[in-house]
C-alpha cells in the first residue's frame, strides 16, 4: 500500500524524456536554489522565534525577509513542477475520455497556462520597471529592501515555466494529431 502511494506521488522520470537535458538541468538548479532559500528561511524563522522567546530580542525585519523568500521558493520551483507534471490534476472525468480527447483537453489547458503565465510575467516586468525608475516605493517598510530584484527573478521564473508550457503544448499537439 505505502509503496503504491510513494510511486503515485513521486515524479515520473519518463516525463523528463521529452525535454532537452539543459532544460532539465536548469529546472533542477532552480529547484535546488529554492530548496536552499527554504532552508535559510526555516533557520531564520527558528532563530527569530528563539530570540523572541528566550532572549526577548527578535530579529528585526524577519517578516519581510521571509515574505520575500517565500516568493523566491514558490517561483523557483514552478518549472520543475511542470516538467515532472507534479501539478494537481483531477482526472475523475478526464480519465473516462478517449486518449484523443484527453490530449485535446491538454492542449486547451496548456494554452490557458501559457496565456496566464505570460500575462503574469509581463505584468511583473512592467511593475519591476516602474520600481526601478522610481525613488519612492518599491522597498520594504522596515528594512528598506529593494523589491525589483525579487520581481526580476519572478519574471524570469514565469517566463521559464511559460517556455516549458510551450514545449508541453507542442507535445500535446503531436499527441492530438497522432491519434
Amino acid at each position: 500500500m505505502s509503496q503504491e502511494i510513494i510511486q503515485e506521488i513521486s515524479p515520473d522520470k519518463r516525463a523528463l524524456t521529452g525535454f532537452h537535458p539543459a532544460i532539465v538541468w536548469t529546472c533542477r538548479v532552480m529547484t535546488g536554489i529554492g530548496a536552499v532559500v527554504l532552508a535559510i528561511m526555516m533557520f531564520l524563522s527558528v532563530a527569530d522565534i528563539c530570540g523572541r522567546n528566550f532572549f526577548h530580542k527578535p530579529i528585526d525585519g524577519t517578516y519581510e525577509i521571509v515574505s520575500l523568500m517565500v516568493v523566491l521558493v514558490g517561483c523557483l520551483g514552478l518549472g520543475y513542477c511542470q516538467l515532472v507534471k507534479g501539478n494537481i490534476m483531477i482526472d475523475v472525468v478526464t480519465k473516462r475520455l478517449s486518449p484523443r480527447w484527453q490530449a485535446i483537453l491538454n492542449v486547451i489547458s496548456y494554452l490557458i497556462s501559457i496565456a496566464v503565465c505570460g500575462l503574469v510575467c509581463w505584468q511583473i516586468s512592467l511593475r519591476m520597471h516602474d520600481y526601478m525608475l522610481k525613488q519612492l516605493g518599491g522597498k520594504t517598510i522596515t528594512l528598506g529592501i529593494v523589491l525589483w530584484p525579487f520581481m526580476f527573478i519572478m519574471a524570469v521564473c514565469f517566463a521559464w515555466v511559460t517556455m516549458i508550457f510551450c514545449i508541453d503544448l507542442y507535445h500535446a499537439f503531436r499527441e492530438v494529431l497522432k491519434r
